[in-house]
């Protein structure tokens, strides 16, 4: 990539200042680099040049800059010079803000800060160090480095001047989802407020409906994009957003070649990477996410996520219109657990349209909608069911006997209901007929993203007797699935094509 001479759309950076401060005052303290200087690689300096590229009047051009870059490469070095530069060299009361997913993380992108002041006893006496708050302070203008809780529900309080946040793809909680939101819409005091994220790639079941991973898709979907083997550098200029994409071309780890153009450092030999590919304790997946910033698929995934987008439509494309024949599929948890009720509508072409609804019992997890108390309450999903009973046409609703049989037997009144043993055969036959219905573009939905987060967290097997799904994570939720495979499967068994168009028998 070029240097300053490239940046048409502003007239001048900061980078050349800040890499020439960096080598006269930030000092190395680990390993084989300790007591040398800081010195920028070329890689570093290109998206440093990007990142401070600003006006004649030193406001920054990028409002959001982001580097994903595997680990090792020394992200968390760059975002602490950067931090401890800004506290030094702002002048207008500059509050830096440390945030990430977890108290682990912040803390130690705000050691490395400490580090580099305790290697120079001339910056050490500039600012006061109250380790015990996690905060630096200069003293001179006002200005802080401030560590934030995991946590910190709001921002409240705060005026940042500079957000560096670390490891994005791990900010998928509530409350770090707000933050992310406060960071984005509270810097109307400051002009020149920054967020800048150095982050590894997250997993594949997280890329649609995680921050990250929405981030990169819009700034590539919508900005300008220059590609090299290994980077991708989108520039969206309307939401002033750049966003430098490290990620190797490859899905093999062990193909060193290509792993090594992901990872830009000139430490990260091919070697090293060898290395890891080789270690048994690492599955192929976590070495491609972890040292190729490659969204990897889980080792079990059961469907693809390029499979599971070339199924979305638009909104409207899939709206099932109102009074159609449908079947419904549900799939109940009831303590700690979630619960889902999918509609499935055959179209007249064969294909089949797919919306669910997700209940959870359990705070802070993704789902439509959260059930007080720890126990899912069954009359609100029965509800839910009467209500699809008044806009639809329902020819059966197929259920899990376990814990929902009462609840069937009430229901009896108003359409026809039918067990699914999640053991019995026809279960099989249901999740055969929607792994086939994905990968031949039979399922249509619409990208809601608390399905496709159940899509992408489920794991398979296949046995004589056929599919059994599972969890990838224990942590995560899939019951959209199963109660998405059932209203397809009794569907399609209603469905049959005629001279006429479409009979329901």
């Amino acid at each position: 990539m070029g240097g300053l001479l490239d940046l048409k759309y502003a007239p001048g950076t900061e980078a050349d200042f800040f890499t020439e401060w960096c080598e006269k005052n930030l000092y190395h303290s680990v390993d084989r680099w300790a007591g040398k200087p800081v010195i920028w690689e070329s890689w570093q300096r290109d998206f440093f040049e990007e990142l401070l590229a600003c006006d004649d009047d030193c406001i920054p051009y990028w409002s959001n800059g982001a580097l994903l870059v595997p680990r090792k490469n020394g992200k968390t070095l760059m975002l602490g010079a950067l931090a401890v530069y800004r506290l030094l060299i702002d002048e207008d009361q500059p509050e830096i803000l440390l945030a990430a997913a977890t108290d682990k993380q912040a803390g130690r992108l705000f050691d490395q800060c400490i580090s580099f002041l305790r290697k120079n006893k001339r910056l050490d006496e500039q600012i006061h160090r109250r380790e015990y708050a996690g905060e630096i302070v200069n003293p001179e203008t006002g200005g802080k480095i401030i560590r934030l809780p995991s946590s910190g529900e709001t921002l409240d309080g705060y005026n940042p001047s500079l957000a560096i946040i670390d490891e994005l793809h791990a900010w998928d909680t509530p409350i770090r989802r707000r933050v992310w939101t406060s960071l984005n819409t509270g810097d109307g005091a400051r002009e020149r407020a920054q967020i800048v994220t150095i982050t590894t790639a997250g997993d594949a079941h997280k890329r649609q409906t995680g921050i990250l991973g929405r981030m990169l898709d819009s700034n590539e979907a919508n900005g300008e994009c220059e590609r090299s083997p290994g980077i991708t550098i989108s520039r969206n200029h309307t939401a002033r957003t750049i966003v430098f994409n490290y990620s190797a071309p490859t899905s093999d780890p062990r193909d060193v070649v290509a792993m090594k153009q992901a990872n830009p450092a000139s430490w990260v030999t091919e070697e090293f990477l060898a290395r890891k590919a080789a270690n048994s304790e690492l599955t192929d997946s976590e070495v491609l996410q972890l040292h190729g910033n490659v969204w990897a698929e889980g080792v079990l995934a059961w469907i693809d996520a390029a499979s599971w987008e070339a199924c979305r439509v638009s909104i409207d494309e899939a709206e099932i219109p109102r009074d159609s024949n449908v079947c419904l599929g549900v799939d109940i948890g009831l303590t700690h657990d979630s619960s889902a009720v999918a509609v499935a509508w055959a179209r007249a072409d064969g294909k089949i349209v797919l919306n669910c609804t997700v209940w959870s019992a359990v705070p802070n997890v993704l789902a439509h909608v959260t059930v007080p108390g720890g126990t899912m309450d069954l009359g609100i999903i029965e509800q839910h069911i009467m209500y699809l009973h008044e806009l639809y046409q329902i020819d059966e609703m197929a259920y899990d006997p376990r814990f929902f049989e009462r609840s069937a037997q009430l229901l009896a009144d108003h359409m026809v209901v039918v067990p699914m043993q999640q053991t019995a055969a026809p279960m099989a036959d249901a999740y055969q007929t929607f792994y086939q219905g994905v990968h031949e573009k039979r399922v249509l939905h619409n990208g809601d993203g608390v399905l496709t987060a159940h899509v992408m967290a489920t794991a398979a097997q296949k046995g004589e007797r056929g599919w059994k799904i599972s969890k990838i994570r224990s942590s995560q939720r899939i019951d959209a699935v199963p109660a998405s495979a059932v209203a397809m499967y009794r569907a399609e068994a209603n469905l049959v094509l005629g001279d006429g168009g479409v009979i329901y028998g």
